[in-house]
């Protein structure tokens, strides 16, 4: 419900909002707001607007806090890219990497699709430089992203709004972490508007009201933001060079798609009981499997268990297939702590994560690094779990199951035409070559480093909340 008495005092509707009252027969939240934010809003209804926490944390930075505060169009240009005709290539030297609203939400850059650079007479104006904010506006709201140094000059889609700081008014880094900080976020999801797919706008957030710290606390923030920047980066360089050693093992690998047109003899000695061409000829044929160790003698590969879909307000943070190929892996909702210990569901640090289901061009397969940011959280039956006994071979087989040879082999084992899916068996039979030592070196120093920048990132978002208050 909505108040329609001026005279109620701030203080008891800040206390509303902070502790809302849960219908009993229905569970729905019940609240108080003020009678001028209808209007302020334009007169919405939608109890989701109000609900959010957005107003009340405006007002709070508006009225209640000590420092001043700026528009935040006066302290950054906002603005969305072009609509246009898109055109793919395949050949990265013709293209440039095109990123939607959840790849740039992305620990690693693989899979992306390539935008002609011909094809695309705006290109120009698609292009995103270090130091920008990027928010998403479509679909899963105001998701935020510092553009690190990998991610220079890539394209990025009209469903990313770019916030570029005047760094005479601020600091990029702090302006990041307080758009990523739980006040703001309550305030951009309270501008959405849909229901089936949400969106945003530049002018619904144009206003939004950014608290202007003292130098020195923006210098810290920034430094902050701009060390994680960095660390993922260079984590990104490493890996890279280990997963390419495993590519130049392998021969060519001439098919630049699964759907590559192909066609080979299969001697009826290796059909295996398989009929589907794709297991025996074209794309994943190319990478012969490498002469290694099975991973199954490296590490335990098992299957994360289904568990009832029972949430809770305490519990167990849940995460998706989706959500922990993500830098700071979010979570979305609490599993009730019983259904994950009966489903065996848990998840711990130095344990590899790998998709087991989807489309082939997508995640499937892909593997995802638990950190200490998601120890102990629960995760979804459609992930693969490796446990190591031994904290070095982490580095190893994650950088191969990053390499393209790595990739390809394991989803030759997939089965499945719609939606294909992986097996811890055919995962656990995978071979995996050494890596040579300097290499195995710097790809756990890559994985070191991402710890480090969720820890910097964090901590940045976590300071600027508390001077919030």
């Amino acid at each position: 419900m909505l108040n329609s008495n001026l005279n109620s005092t701030s203080e008891k509707v800040d206390s509303a909002l902070r502790h809302p009252m849960a219908d009993a027969e229905t569970g729905a939240s019940v609240f108080i707001g003020r009678s001028n934010w209808a209007h302020e809003e334009g007169l919405r209804l939608d109890a989701a607007t109000y609900a959010s926490g957005g107003l009340a944390a405006r007002d709070h930075i508006r009225l209640h806090h000590p420092w001043g505060w700026r528009r935040l169009d006066a302290v950054a240009n906002i603005f969305n890219g072009p609509r246009f005709a898109r055109t793919y290539v395949r050949d990265p030297q013709r293209g440039v990497m095109f990123l939607s609203s959840s790849d740039i939400l992305l620990a690693d850059l693989v899979g992306i699709p390539y935008l002609s650079r011909t094809n695309t007479p705006q290109i120009t104006t698609l292009l995103i430089e270090e130091g920008w904010t990027l928010i998403s506006c479509s679909g899963t709201i105001g998701r935020t992203a510092f553009v690190r140094p990998e991610f220079a000059g890539l394209a990025a889609s009209q469903h990313v709004m770019r916030a570029v700081p005047y760094q005479t008014e601020i600091q990029p880094g702090y302006l990041f972490a307080f758009l990523s900080s739980a006040p703001a976020q309550a305030m951009i999801r309270q501008k959405t508007y849909g229901n089936v797919v949400q969106h945003i706008e530049r002018e619904h957030i144009a206003d939004l009201p950014v608290p202007i710290p003292d130098v020195v606390f923006q210098t810290r923030i920034h430094t902050l933001v701009t060390q994680a920047a960095k660390a993922r980066t260079e984590a990104s360089h490493l890996l890279d060079e280990a997963a390419g050693y495993f590519d130049e093992l392998a021969r060519p690998m001439p098919s630049s798609h699964d759907h590559a047109q192909a066609t080979g003899i299969a001697r009826r000695s290796t059909l295996t009981y398989r009929l589907d061409a794709f297991h025996h000829t074209g794309w994943a044929v190319e990478s012969t499997a490498l002469d290694g160790t099975p991973l199954g003698q490296i590490g335990n590969v098992t299957r994360a268990g289904t568990a009832k879909r029972v949430f809770a307000k305490r519990g167990v943070p849940f995460v998706s297939g989706i959500d922990v190929y993500q830098v700071r892996v979010p979570f979305r909702q609490y599993l009730m702590t019983l259904e994950a210990e009966k489903a065996h569901s848990f998840v711990y640090a130095g344990q590899i994560l790998v998709q087991r289901s989807g489309q082939r061009y997508g995640l499937l397969g892909r593997p995802a690094y638990v950190g200490k940011r998601m120890n102990g959280w629960a995760a979804s039956e459609d992930l693969m779990v490796i446990t190591f006994p031994e904290e070095v071979q982490t580095a190893r087989v994650f950088s191969f199951l990053r390499s393209e040879i790595g990739h390809r082999t394991l989803l030759r084992t997939s089965y499945g035409t719609s939606i294909p899916k992986l097996n811890p068996e055919g995962l656990s039979a995978l071979c995996i070559p050494n890596l040579p030592s300097h290499l195995l070196i710097q790809a756990k120093r890559a994985l070191e480093l991402r710890e480090q920048a969720d820890a910097y990132e964090e901590q940045a978002i976590q300071e600027v909340e508390a001077w919030l208050g």
